[in-house]
């Protein structure tokens, strides 16, 4: 029965998943009575429509009766037990959801029955338990993941989302006067100096501008900026060797040089051009007194001239217009610092930003919303700066995100967890699981590593004509494994296009420059779970090297692990003739390609053309940080490197008792398999749902998110593969 219903599955979760992101009607009412009757009716017909699909292929596979009947009804009381959860979304987003969860439940069950029952030995069974914790963990990340999927493409009637459309309209006597600060490190002049500018001419009738130069160790950079601030009339002050970074240099600002008649205070990083209208278009939220902070898209300029910078825009652009709505329609937006408004009284209440946590952006914005205020996200872009103009910039930013994220999580977990509201923990059920999903997330990474050990190990202990490795890769790994990465891959894939309005190859490229910083990210993950206190590695503007050499020595870890992963598949086709062979290099094809990307985009974006104004205005803050920075990432890659290595090594010398090897479609038909294992299975017919080969290494493996985001930039959504990590979460 259960192996019917696994069966039954893998029919559905493909086709629920599809129906999501095929075309769809939109209707003129999505609120009120009827539109929740015609999403029931919908999703009823939807349901049946999928059972007759599933009870056909059982059919034709042979199955009995009895568990004909126990596919079919597992497929249909799953998305009735669904259906008051999922009441709001569209019949398309609730079938995906039901029958992808019911996939991943019936499997989990099916192989941890498979572990205990295949009678491995000791250490066959707790290596193969290992795994199946690993599956779990792996399926609650992919079911954060597809939530924020389904929760973004199916909702019909959005009752918080603020469009380009929404009236927000207060009168100018009314609105509040916002203090501007401008936080500032090692940046050009020039630059400077042209984002003070547009905030001159922003459409708003009381504000002040409050520029912080926060230890630059130039003078020469900070000095024109001062003299063109005192003939503008602009506040400026420059900190010298002053504590709390970023966070320091704000509170200076609060406490010591903001007016006293300012109600709201505004961040804006130093590289960003702002829109005339921001502060008018932002600024009424405010009229709602609950309201504590407002935050509207960081969005990118000059991104159109190079393909690396075309699709590193729209990996960013996933966040601000997938995560960030879906979190706000549950009060669970994040606020990202900069293009983020906050009521002065809120922030003082909480005793200003927090100077422990390198995310402080985020941290507040939990805060503030456990503390009873509400935040709230515009969808319009109002300000663009400039991204990451190197591959390791990008990769200290995520390292950054990360390290912040899981440091929220170490120190606000309970808050996070679900429980009651109280006076000292005002969260709801979906902020909590808005942030608390947003920082788990982020072990997506690691976890798509350890899977990437275990994979490896099984390509190099078949390559070996070793014996068992925990489990059989065989037709029930060949039928649901591959079935929920390739799940995964479509779903990332498809939600980028459909969110950001990338080509399919860009949004391949955005999947795969995510994929690409996993390494990076699994670090951060681990020492922000030890480490009380990180350095705050900001994220450095360009690069002076532009040699393919330099690509591969900045990015050496990865290019280690992409030559093992290749190397694998190499070693798994060996075995060609045998179906576990080809089946063991596909499932290494996508996190070997991740890691490989790498170097190549670090390649490409040292090789990509820049604009005169971009080339001209260079820093020495890569030079300052890259060396610390490329250290602790070199020391942290030779640990992950041989980290890999020796698990494999470990791996590989383990499980050589042979077992019997799992089949679906017998036991769904009402057969048994076989009592007792023979060491030498014989081949099967070529029409035999049980392939012909000698016992090969287990490995199953579950999808993964990442996850996005967590005070992180929920990362794009990373396929559910054995490798990284999509999500996450949050603030640059």
């Amino acid at each position: 029965m259960l192996q019917a219903m696994l069966l039954a599955g893998i029919v559905a979760a493909p086709l629920g998943s599809a129906a999501l992101f095929l075309p769809a009607r939109r209707y003129a009412q999505n609120a009120g009575t009827w539109p929740a009757l015609r999403r029931l009716v919908l999703a009823v017909i939807g349901t049946v429509m999928l059972a007759m699909v599933v009870a056909v292929v059982l059919r034709v596979l042979g199955a009995s009766s009895h568990n004909l009947s126990a596919g079919v009804g597992g497929v249909v009381l799953a998305s009735l037990v669904w259906m008051p959860v999922t009441r709001g979304w569209s019949a398309r987003a609730h079938m995906c959801w039901a029958s992808s969860v019911f996939l991943f439940v019936v499997y989990l069950v099916y192989s941890l029955e498979w572990t205990f029952g295949s009678h491995l030995g000791v250490a066959g069974t707790a290596g193969g338990l290992l795994l199946w914790l690993l599956e779990v963990f792996a399926a609650l990340l992919s079911c954060a993941y597809l939530w924020e999927i389904c929760d973004a493409l199916g909702t019909e009637h959005w009752r918080r989302r603020i469009t380009p459309t929404t009236p927000l309209e207060v009168a100018d006597h009314d609105l509040p006067m916002v203090s501007l600060h401008v936080p500032a490190h090692n940046e050009p002049p020039d630059m400077v100096i042209q984002t003070l500018r547009s905030l001159l001419r922003l459409d708003y009738p009381r504000y002040e501008v409050i520029l912080i130069d926060d230890n630059t160790d130039d003078e020469e950079l900070w000095r024109p900026v001062e003299a063109w601030c005192e003939r503008h009339g602009v506040t400026f002050v420059h900190l010298d060797d002053w504590p709390g970074y970023k966070s320091g240099a704000l509170n200076y600002a609060l406490r010591r040089l903001t007016s006293p008649e300012a109600e709201v205070i505004g961040v804006v990083d130093s590289d960003y051009q702002i829109e005339p209208g921001f502060l008018r278009r932002c600024a009424p939220a405010f009229a709602d007194p609950w309201i504590g902070f407002v935050q509207s898209p960081q969005d990118y300029r000059d991104w159109q001239h190079a393909r690396y910078y075309r699709r590193l825009y729209y990996s960013y652009k996933y966040f601000f217009a997938v995560s960030q709505p879906s979190r706000n329609e549950h009060d669970g937006a994040i606020f990202a610092g900069t293009m983020g408004l906050i009521r002065r009284v809120a922030l003082d209440e909480l005793g200003g930003w927090d100077e422990w946590c390198i995310t402080e952006d985020a941290e507040l914005s939990l805060r503030l919303l456990r503390a009873g205020w509400s935040g709230l996200h515009v969808d319009q872009s109002w300000g663009y700066g400039i991204m990451p103009l190197t591959f390791e910039a990008l990769k200290g930013q995520r390292y950054r995100w990360c390290f912040g994220g899981i440091q929220l999580l170490r120190m606000h977990w309970r808050s996070m967890i679900p429980g009651r509201r109280g006076r000292e923990n005002h969260l709801t059920t979906g902020q909590r699981w808005a942030y608390l999903a947003g920082a788990v997330q982020w072990y997506g990474d690691l976890l798509g590593l350890l899977f990437l050990i275990f994979l490896l190990a099984g390509a190099f202990n078949l390559a070996t004509g070793g014996g068992q490795l925990f489990r059989k890769l065989t037709l029930f790994l060949v039928a649901t494994v591959p079935v929920m990465v390739l799940l995964g891959l479509v779903r990332a894939v498809a939600l980028l296009r459909r969110g950001t309005g990338a080509s399919w190859r860009d949004a391949l490229g955005a999947f795969f420059i995510w994929q690409s910083t996993s390494l990076v990210v699994a670090r951060a993950s681990v020492l922000a779970l030890f480490a009380r206190k990180a350095a705050f590695l900001r994220t450095p503007k360009t690069s002076e090297q532009t040699r393919w050499w330099e690509a591969l020595r900045s990015n050496w870890a990865e290019s280690a692990l992409a030559l093992l992963g290749f190397a694998g598949m190499a070693a798994a086709l060996t075995k060609a003739t045998q179906l576990s062979g080809p089946l063991l290099a596909g499932l290494l094809l996508v996190p070997t390609l991740g890691m490989a990307a790498a170097p190549v985009n670090s390649w490409a974006a040292r090789r990509a053309a820049l604009p005169a104004w971009l080339r001209d205005r260079r820093t020495t803050e890569y030079r300052r940080d890259r060396r610390s920075f490329a250290a602790g990432m070199a020391t942290g890659g030779a640990v992950a490197v041989l980290g890999v290595v020796i698990a494999a090594l470990a791996l590989l010398f383990t499980g050589h008792h042979p077992v019997q090897t799992p089949n679906l479609v017998g036991p769904a038909q009402g057969t048994s398999a076989p009592a007792t294992p023979s060491r030498s299975p014989a081949p099967t017919p070529s029409h035999s749902p049980t392939p012909s080969s000698s016992p090969t290494p287990t490995l199953t493996l579950t999808t993964t998110p990442s996850t996005t985001p967590s005070g992180t930039l929920s990362p794009p959504p990373t396929t559910p593969t054995p490798t990284t990590s999509p999500t996450p979460t949050t603030s640059p």
